[in-house]
């Protein structure tokens, strides 16, 4: 009964960390000045979210931009913004009944114990947004992140927007910031 308890008990917190085990991760060009440019524009993604998943990360990439005063224009960009985003399933094995007993070996009295193996499967989403120069097509900022796909889509709309404030925190990086 124990042992059944902890394992649901360890699941339990398994589940909780994976949903918040969000990666965000950015890099840029040092030493650009960011300052410099005002506008931005879309370019196609090569690998766009599906249904109506892209028009959500495009909306949510506009939302941060714009509130850090980048203008969104039909022509003569200064910024190009492309995103792609990429789905694999993934494997989670996890063992229960390592019963260690209070004497040397395995099991209450030190004698062998039944360990039991759990394979979960799960869906992991990434998103990667980047920003180039419009003049040299230079990449200049790039921004991932990566999450558990959420089955409901309201929960996955609250981790997509959450995403897109840790990723754009510190947009534009400020000159000869590291």
């Amino acid at each position: 009964m124990k042992t059944r308890l902890f394992s649901i008990l360890f699941l339990s917190l398994l589940a909780a960390g994976t949903s918040f085990a969000q990666k965000v991760n950015v890099d840029w060009e040092r030493g650009t000045d960011f300052s410099q440019f005002k506008t931005y524009a879309w370019q196609p993604s090569p690998a766009p979210a599906t249904g109506l998943w892209d028009q959500r990360v495009i909306d949510g990439v506009n939302q941060q931009l714009q509130a850090k005063g980048f203008k969104l224009v039909t022509s003569n960009p200064q910024l190009w913004v492309v995103y792609t985003s990429h789905i694999k399933k993934e494997q989670q094995v996890v063992g229960t009944g390592y019963n260690m007993g209070p004497t040397w070996g395995w099991g209450y009295w030190g004698g062998p114990t039944t360990t039991t193996y759990n394979t979960y499967t799960y869906k992991e989403g990434t998103l990667v947004v980047e920003v180039a120069d419009n003049n040299g097509r230079t990449l200049l900022w790039r921004g991932t992140a990566t999450d558990t796909v959420q089955s409901n889509a309201d929960k996955g709309i609250k981790t997509l927007n959450n995403a897109m404030k840790k990723m754009f925190k510190n947009f534009p990086p400020k000159p000869n910031s590291k």
